[in-house]
Protein backbone atom coordinates (compact mmCIF):
# COMPACT_ATOMS: atom_id res chain seq x y z
CA UNK A 1 0.00 0.00 0.00
CA UNK A 2 1.56 3.24 -0.85
CA UNK A 3 2.08 5.64 2.14
CA UNK A 4 0.47 9.08 1.76
CA UNK A 5 2.92 11.63 2.01
CA UNK A 6 2.67 13.41 5.35
CA UNK A 7 1.62 16.84 4.11
CA UNK A 8 -1.53 15.05 2.06
CA UNK A 9 -2.44 12.83 5.37
CA UNK A 10 -2.79 16.40 7.64
CA UNK A 11 -4.52 17.91 4.86
CA UNK A 12 -6.99 15.27 4.82
CA UNK A 13 -7.73 15.52 8.40
CA UNK A 14 -7.66 18.76 9.16
CA UNK A 15 -11.40 19.35 8.21
CA UNK A 16 -12.59 16.19 10.27
CA UNK A 17 -10.75 17.38 12.90
CA UNK A 18 -12.04 20.84 12.64
CA UNK A 19 -15.90 19.56 12.30
CA UNK A 20 -15.11 17.17 15.34
CA UNK A 21 -13.59 20.27 17.76
CA UNK A 22 -16.77 22.30 16.44
CA UNK A 23 -19.23 19.47 17.57
CA UNK A 24 -17.66 18.83 20.94
CA UNK A 25 -17.53 22.57 21.66
CA UNK A 26 -21.12 22.35 20.96
CA UNK A 27 -22.04 20.29 23.12
CA UNK A 28 -19.81 20.74 26.05
CA UNK A 29 -21.10 22.88 29.21
CA UNK A 30 -19.58 26.17 28.95
CA UNK A 31 -17.88 25.62 32.77
CA UNK A 32 -15.86 22.95 31.06
CA UNK A 33 -14.73 24.71 27.62
CA UNK A 34 -13.32 27.44 29.94
CA UNK A 35 -11.30 24.59 32.02
CA UNK A 36 -10.44 22.83 28.61
CA UNK A 37 -9.21 26.39 27.18
CA UNK A 38 -7.29 26.90 30.11
CA UNK A 39 -5.77 23.44 29.94
CA UNK A 40 -4.76 23.85 26.40
CA UNK A 41 -3.41 27.41 26.80
CA UNK A 42 -1.13 26.32 28.99
CA UNK A 43 0.21 23.38 27.18
CA UNK A 44 1.04 25.50 24.12
CA UNK A 45 2.71 27.86 25.90
CA UNK A 46 5.40 25.31 26.90
CA UNK A 47 5.13 24.14 23.27
CA UNK A 48 8.63 25.61 20.70
CA UNK A 49 6.10 27.10 18.07
CA UNK A 50 7.21 29.91 16.80
CA UNK A 51 3.83 32.25 17.95
CA UNK A 52 5.79 31.77 21.27
CA UNK A 53 8.70 33.53 19.80
CA UNK A 54 6.34 36.09 18.58
CA UNK A 55 4.73 36.36 22.51
CA UNK A 56 8.05 36.87 23.63
CA UNK A 57 9.19 39.41 21.26
CA UNK A 58 6.34 41.36 22.41
CA UNK A 59 6.26 40.82 25.91
CA UNK A 60 9.94 42.29 25.96
CA UNK A 61 9.19 44.64 23.45
CA UNK A 62 5.58 46.62 23.31
CA UNK A 63 3.88 45.40 26.60
CA UNK A 64 7.18 46.41 28.65
CA UNK A 65 6.54 50.15 26.67
CA UNK A 66 2.81 50.38 27.92
CA UNK A 67 2.96 48.83 31.27
CA UNK A 68 1.20 45.70 30.31
CA UNK A 69 1.36 42.29 32.05
CA UNK A 70 0.07 38.92 29.96
CA UNK A 71 1.27 35.74 29.86
CA UNK A 72 1.25 33.56 26.47
CA UNK A 73 -0.80 30.70 28.38
CA UNK A 74 -3.55 33.47 29.02
CA UNK A 75 -3.63 34.70 25.36
CA UNK A 76 -4.03 31.42 24.13
CA UNK A 77 -6.51 30.65 26.94
CA UNK A 78 -8.56 33.22 25.71
CA UNK A 79 -8.57 32.90 22.00
CA UNK A 80 -9.72 28.85 22.46
CA UNK A 81 -12.15 29.97 25.18
CA UNK A 82 -13.57 32.47 22.71
CA UNK A 83 -13.65 30.18 19.88
CA UNK A 84 -15.35 27.60 21.30
CA UNK A 85 -17.85 29.73 22.63
CA UNK A 86 -18.36 31.00 18.92
CA UNK A 87 -18.88 27.24 17.99
CA UNK A 88 -21.40 26.83 21.21
CA UNK A 89 -23.49 29.48 20.26
CA UNK A 90 -23.62 28.90 16.88
CA UNK A 91 -26.13 26.45 17.85
CA UNK A 92 -27.87 28.19 20.43
CA UNK A 93 -30.87 30.50 20.25
CA UNK A 94 -30.91 34.10 19.52
CA UNK A 95 -33.01 34.10 23.12
CA UNK A 96 -29.89 32.64 24.55
CA UNK A 97 -27.42 34.52 22.56
CA UNK A 98 -28.42 38.01 23.94
CA UNK A 99 -28.58 36.63 27.82
CA UNK A 100 -25.09 36.16 27.26
CA UNK A 101 -24.18 39.14 25.19
CA UNK A 102 -25.12 42.70 26.72
CA UNK A 103 -24.92 45.44 23.78
CA UNK A 104 -23.98 49.18 24.47
CA UNK A 105 -24.16 52.00 22.08
CA UNK A 106 -26.92 50.15 19.85
CA UNK A 107 -28.14 54.26 19.02
CA UNK A 108 -24.46 55.03 17.81
CA UNK A 109 -24.59 52.29 14.50
CA UNK A 110 -28.54 53.56 14.44
CA UNK A 111 -27.06 57.13 13.59
CA UNK A 112 -25.10 56.07 11.59
CA UNK A 113 -27.25 54.07 9.01
CA UNK A 114 -29.81 57.05 9.12
CA UNK A 115 -28.07 58.84 6.44
CA UNK A 116 -29.14 56.29 3.98
CA UNK A 117 -25.83 54.50 3.82
CA UNK A 118 -24.44 51.34 5.17
CA UNK A 119 -21.57 51.85 7.64
CA UNK A 120 -17.83 50.56 8.11
CA UNK A 121 -17.85 48.87 11.13
CA UNK A 122 -14.52 48.41 11.62
CA UNK A 123 -12.96 45.87 15.06
CA UNK A 124 -10.08 44.04 15.76
CA UNK A 125 -9.06 40.47 16.65
CA UNK A 126 -10.09 41.08 20.00
CA UNK A 127 -11.69 38.86 22.46
CA UNK A 128 -14.80 37.20 21.01
CA UNK A 129 -14.63 38.71 17.66
CA UNK A 130 -16.28 36.16 15.89
CA UNK A 131 -19.92 37.10 17.70
CA UNK A 132 -19.99 40.79 16.74
CA UNK A 133 -21.30 40.01 13.24
CA UNK A 134 -24.51 38.22 15.07
CA UNK A 135 -25.44 40.63 17.64
CA UNK A 136 -25.15 43.66 15.16
CA UNK A 137 -27.93 41.72 12.58
CA UNK A 138 -29.94 40.47 16.09
CA UNK A 139 -29.82 44.93 16.45
CA UNK A 140 -31.99 44.47 12.79
CA UNK A 141 -28.91 45.90 10.80
CA UNK A 142 -27.97 43.87 7.46
CA UNK A 143 -24.75 42.56 8.25
CA UNK A 144 -21.36 41.68 6.38
CA UNK A 145 -18.14 40.68 6.89
CA UNK A 146 -14.89 40.90 4.97
CA UNK A 147 -12.18 38.52 5.68
CA UNK A 148 -9.56 36.19 4.13
CA UNK A 149 -9.99 32.75 3.56
CA UNK A 150 -7.90 30.49 5.56
CA UNK A 151 -4.82 28.42 4.05
CA UNK A 152 -6.82 24.92 4.41
CA UNK A 153 -9.77 26.09 1.93
CA UNK A 154 -12.39 22.92 2.99
CA UNK A 155 -11.50 24.44 6.90
CA UNK A 156 -12.37 28.12 5.52
CA UNK A 157 -15.78 26.94 3.97
CA UNK A 158 -16.90 25.12 7.17
CA UNK A 159 -15.81 28.06 9.41
CA UNK A 160 -17.73 30.59 6.40
CA UNK A 161 -20.86 28.67 6.72
CA UNK A 162 -20.94 28.98 10.35
CA UNK A 163 -20.61 32.74 10.07
CA UNK A 164 -23.26 32.89 7.42
CA UNK A 165 -26.05 30.55 9.95
CA UNK A 166 -27.85 34.02 11.37
CA UNK A 167 -27.95 35.64 7.76
CA UNK A 168 -24.18 37.08 7.51
CA UNK A 169 -23.10 37.84 4.40
CA UNK A 170 -18.97 36.66 4.04
CA UNK A 171 -17.08 38.73 1.33
CA UNK A 172 -13.67 37.26 0.93
CA UNK A 173 -11.18 39.98 0.87
CA UNK A 174 -9.88 38.86 -2.72
CA UNK A 175 -12.57 40.15 -4.30
CA UNK A 176 -12.07 43.53 -5.08
CA UNK A 177 -13.92 46.46 -4.28
CA UNK A 178 -16.97 45.86 -5.64
CA UNK A 179 -18.90 43.53 -3.89
CA UNK A 180 -17.92 45.72 -0.29
CA UNK A 181 -19.54 48.67 -2.86
CA UNK A 182 -22.17 47.15 -3.57
CA UNK A 183 -22.84 46.03 -0.11
CA UNK A 184 -22.40 49.18 1.51
CA UNK A 185 -24.64 51.02 -1.05
CA UNK A 186 -27.07 48.77 -0.39
CA UNK A 187 -27.27 49.34 3.62
CA UNK A 188 -25.02 47.02 5.11
CA UNK A 189 -23.22 47.61 8.38
CA UNK A 190 -19.21 45.69 6.87
CA UNK A 191 -17.43 44.56 8.98
CA UNK A 192 -13.70 45.23 8.72
CA UNK A 193 -10.69 44.02 10.76
CA UNK A 194 -7.48 46.01 10.70
CA UNK A 195 -5.15 45.22 13.32
CA UNK A 196 -3.07 43.04 11.92
CA UNK A 197 0.11 43.17 9.59
CA UNK A 198 -1.41 41.00 6.27
CA UNK A 199 0.64 40.57 2.65
CA UNK A 200 -0.65 41.69 -0.22
CA UNK A 201 -2.90 44.31 1.73
CA UNK A 202 -2.26 47.56 0.77
CA UNK A 203 -1.18 49.77 4.18
CA UNK A 204 -0.01 52.45 6.06
CA UNK A 205 2.52 52.37 8.69
CA UNK A 206 0.55 54.21 11.50
CA UNK A 207 1.02 54.00 15.57
CA UNK A 208 -0.17 50.92 17.31
CA UNK A 209 0.53 50.95 20.83
CA UNK A 210 3.38 53.09 20.63
CA UNK A 211 5.00 51.48 17.48
CA UNK A 212 4.52 51.97 13.77
CA UNK A 213 2.60 49.21 11.91
CA UNK A 214 1.42 48.51 9.02
CA UNK A 215 -2.70 49.27 8.77
CA UNK A 216 -4.94 48.80 5.73
CA UNK A 217 -5.95 51.83 4.74
CA UNK A 218 -9.16 49.92 2.86
CA UNK A 219 -11.55 51.43 5.48
CA UNK A 220 -10.21 55.20 5.24
CA UNK A 221 -10.53 55.29 1.36
CA UNK A 222 -14.33 53.85 1.41
CA UNK A 223 -14.75 56.53 3.92
CA UNK A 224 -13.37 59.30 1.95
CA UNK A 225 -14.66 57.61 -1.52
CA UNK A 226 -18.08 57.06 -0.39
CA UNK A 227 -19.10 59.64 2.38
CA UNK A 228 -19.88 56.29 4.41
CA UNK A 229 -19.72 56.40 8.38
CA UNK A 230 -17.32 54.70 10.40
CA UNK A 231 -18.41 52.90 13.87
CA UNK A 232 -15.80 50.82 15.76
CA UNK A 233 -16.80 48.63 18.00
CA UNK A 234 -15.31 45.63 20.27
CA UNK A 235 -16.43 43.27 22.83
CA UNK A 236 -15.42 42.15 25.94
CA UNK A 237 -15.17 38.91 27.82
CA UNK A 238 -16.34 39.69 31.61
CA UNK A 239 -15.24 37.90 35.20
CA UNK A 240 -18.46 35.74 34.95
CA UNK A 241 -18.03 34.77 31.38
CA UNK A 242 -20.08 36.82 30.06
CA UNK A 243 -19.96 39.37 27.33
CA UNK A 244 -20.22 43.24 26.83
CA UNK A 245 -20.30 44.37 22.68
CA UNK A 246 -19.55 48.33 23.11
CA UNK A 247 -20.54 50.76 19.74
CA UNK A 248 -18.81 53.62 19.32
CA UNK A 249 -20.34 57.27 18.49
CA UNK A 250 -20.00 57.22 14.79
CA UNK A 251 -16.97 59.35 12.95
CA UNK A 252 -17.80 60.60 9.53
CA UNK A 253 -14.60 61.36 7.35
CA UNK A 254 -14.81 63.37 3.66
CA UNK A 255 -12.20 63.85 1.30
CA UNK A 256 -10.44 66.79 3.20
CA UNK A 257 -9.17 64.03 5.51
CA UNK A 258 -6.30 62.07 5.05
CA UNK A 259 -5.48 58.56 4.80
CA UNK A 260 -2.90 58.35 7.45
CA UNK A 261 -5.13 61.03 10.03
CA UNK A 262 -8.27 58.20 10.02
CA UNK A 263 -6.09 55.60 10.34
CA UNK A 264 -4.25 57.13 13.64
CA UNK A 265 -7.59 57.26 15.25
CA UNK A 266 -9.06 54.13 14.41
CA UNK A 267 -5.43 52.49 15.74
CA UNK A 268 -6.06 54.85 19.01
CA UNK A 269 -9.38 53.32 19.61
CA UNK A 270 -8.39 49.73 18.97
CA UNK A 271 -5.19 50.33 21.52
CA UNK A 272 -7.17 51.41 24.06
CA UNK A 273 -9.07 47.91 24.18
CA UNK A 274 -5.86 45.92 24.06
CA UNK A 275 -4.93 48.29 27.49
CA UNK A 276 -7.97 47.82 29.46
CA UNK A 277 -8.09 43.80 28.44
CA UNK A 278 -4.48 42.90 27.03
CA UNK A 279 -4.52 39.20 27.22
CA UNK A 280 -8.22 39.03 25.18
CA UNK A 281 -6.37 40.34 22.12
CA UNK A 282 -3.88 38.17 19.95
CA UNK A 283 -0.13 38.81 20.52
CA UNK A 284 0.62 35.93 18.78
CA UNK A 285 -0.21 37.85 15.68
CA UNK A 286 3.63 39.26 14.09
CA UNK A 287 2.00 43.23 14.32
CA UNK A 288 5.28 44.94 13.79
CA UNK A 289 7.16 42.68 11.47
CA UNK A 290 7.98 45.43 9.22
Amino acid sequence: MKKLPFKTLRHALTVPAFKLVILVSAVTPRWLSYINARILGWLLSRLPLPSNRIIEKHIHGVMKDNGIAASAAGIYSSVLASFFDFFYLSYRSDSAFRKLVEVRGAENIAEATSQGTGVIAVTAHFSAWELLPRAVKLLGFETAVVGRSLSQRDASCVLDKLRQKPGIQTVDRDAGASPIVRLLRSGHALGILIDQSTRGVDSELCDFLGRQAPTPVSPAILAKRLKVPVVTLHITRRKNHSYILEIDKPLFFDEKDSVSGILEQLNSRISNWILSAPEQWVWFHDRWRK
